[in-house]
C-alpha cells in the first residue's frame, strides 16, 4: 500500500462517470467552482474567481488532463467522498481509498494521510477501464477519450516517442491513457498502451524518489519512465519505432 497523489484521481473519475450512469447527475450539467473548492497544487481553476461555472464533464477533464485540485474536489464533493470508496469496494478494490479531499489540513506533509493504493488495484481498474467494463461501454470509452488526452507527457510515458498531443506516426494503432502522481517524495504512474502489436495496463508506485534533480527529472520519475519504456517496447511497440528511439 502506497500514496496514491493524484493518481487517485483515476478512481474518482470512475466514480463520478458511474453516479452519472446511475442518474444522480448527467455529466452535461453544469456544476460551479465554489470557494471551499479552492487549495493550492496542480491546476489553473485556483488562480480562477469562484463563481466560474462548467460541465461535470469539463471539471473531470481538468481533473484528469491537468490534474487540477480544484476541479478534483468538484467531482469529489459531487459524488461524495464515501460513495468514491464504496465503488472502489464494489469493484473488488480493497486498498484503494481517498481519506481526505484536496487542501485538507490533515494531509500535512504525509501522503498516507491524503490517499493510498497498490499498483495491482491500479493495474486492475486500469484494465476494467480499457476491457470497457467499468461502469459501461460508453461510460469506459469516454474515460479513455479524457485519459488520452493528458497534457502532461511523464511518469511512465515520459520516454516513448508521443507528441505533445498524444499522437504517434498511426494514432490508431498507437496510444496511451494515463494519469500520474507526485506528492513529497512519492511518485507514482499508470497507463494503458495501445500499441501496433499488443495492448497492456501498468501501474508502478515508488517513495523516496526526490532525487537527484528536480521535478520530471527527479529520480522517482526517471525510473518509472525506464520501466515504462521498458514495457512498452516488449509488449506493444511497433519495431519501427523502437528502432527510431
Amino acid at each position: 500500500v502506497m500514496p496514491a497523489a493524484s493518481l487517485i484521481k483515476v478512481p474518482v473519475l470512475v466514480a463520478l462517470f458511474q453516479a452519472a450512469h446511475d442518474g444522480r447527475f448527467a455529466l452535461d450539467e453544469r456544476t460551479t467552482y465554489r470557494e471551499e473548492h479552492r487549495t493550492l497544487g496542480s491546476g489553473v481553476l485556483q488562480r480562477m474567481t469562484p463563481g466560474v461555472e462548467m460541465t461535470v464533464r469539463d471539471a473531470a477533464v481538468l481533473m484528469i488532463i491537468i490534474s487540477d485540485n480544484v476541479a478534483s474536489n468538484m467531482c469529489v464533493d459531487l459524488v461524495g467522498l464515501d460513495e468514491i470508496n464504496a465503488q472502489m469496494r464494489k469493484l473488488g478494490l480493497e486498498e484503494t481509498t481517498l481519506l481526505r479531499r484536496w487542501g485538507d489540513p490533515g494531509i500535512g506533509r504525509e501522503g498516507r494521510n491524503h490517499c493510498v493504493s497498490t499498483a495491482r488495484e491500479m493495474t486492475r481498474l486500469l484494465e476494467l477501464i480499457a476491457r470497457h467494463e467499468a461502469v459501461s461501454e460508453d461510460a469506459s470509452e469516454d474515460m479513455l477519450r479524457i485519459m488520452r488526452r493528458n497534457d502532461g507527457r511523464g511518469e511512465l510515458t515520459r520516454l516513448l516517442p508521443w507528441s505533445e498531443m498524444n499522437t504517434l506516426p498511426d494514432p490508431k494503432t498507437n496510444w496511451v491513457a494515463e494519469k500520474g502522481g507526485s506528492f513529497m517524495s512519492a511518485r507514482c504512474s499508470g497507463a494503458i498502451f495501445h500499441g501496433a502489436r499488443g495492448n497492456f495496463a501498468m501501474s508502478a508506485f515508488c517513495e523516496g524518489g526526490t532525487g537527484p534533480g528536480t521535478g520530471r527529472s527527479s529520480e522517482g520519475n526517471v525510473i518509472l519512465g525506464e520501466l515504462g519504456y521498458a514495457a512498452w517496447r516488449a509488449l506493444a511497440a511497433d519495431e519501427a519505432l523502437v528502432r527510431a528511439r
